[in-house]
């Protein structure tokens, strides 16, 4: 099994630039700009640990499906992360679903809403490493709608879970609203 491969690193400097002056020359520091670390690469999230609602399960790697939308795991009791997406602990929004189960049948994230502000979840990756997140907001939005920053591949290491919630259709065997749970990194370990 090969490592990661290493890249130089440039260290900044300043160059000294001479400019004429009354009493002889005057030095001017101009400073490189700093590089921008290259960003973690972590291996893919294969269990999920939701200490407070007493949860550990599996984590299926997903897609999209036929209509473009995430899809969902084909194991109702696992959750399922947008691999196309982030690494929870790395840049952006790793996501993460699951199914809430039918009214009268609980499955997965059936308790997701009584997550509070402050709890913790823990990615384990197969690599054995562990992204801890502090959950930072709860929020439903409209099935249909686009929250803003899901699924963003930039900014700073978060995660957001996704589960159904709102009125059941059952016509249409769907939830109005989709339940985010948003979380920021705090750490590895």
């Amino acid at each position: 099994m090969a490592g990661p491969t290493l890249h130089p690193v440039e260290i900044p400097v300043a160059i000294a630039t001479a400019q004429p002056g009354r009493d002889g020359p005057v030095v001017e520091h101009v400073p490189f700009p700093t590089p921008t670390p290259p960003p973690v690469i972590l291996a893919a999230p294969t269990r999920l640990q939701i200490p407070s609602l007493a949860l550990d399960t599996a984590v299926e790697a997903l897609g999209v499906d036929s209509t473009g939308a995430m899809d969902t795991p084909r194991n109702l009791w696992d959750v399922g992360w947008f691999q196309p997406g982030p690494s929870p602990g790395e840049r952006g929004d790793a996501v993460i679903d699951g199914h809430v189960g039918l009214p009268g049948y609980p499955l997965i994230f059936s308790t997701l809403a009584r997550i509070s502000t402050g709890a913790d979840l823990i990615a384990v990756h197969a690599d054995g490493t562990r992204s801890h997140f502090t959950v930072t907001g709860i929020s439903s939005w409209p099935a249909d709608s686009h929250p803003p920053g899901l699924f963003a591949t930039d900014g700073p290491a978060r995660l957001t879970l996704i589960t159904c919630t709102g009125s059941y259709d059952g016509n249409n065997q769907t939830y109005a609203n989709r339940l985010l749970v948003d979380a920021t990194y705090a750490g590895s370990g």
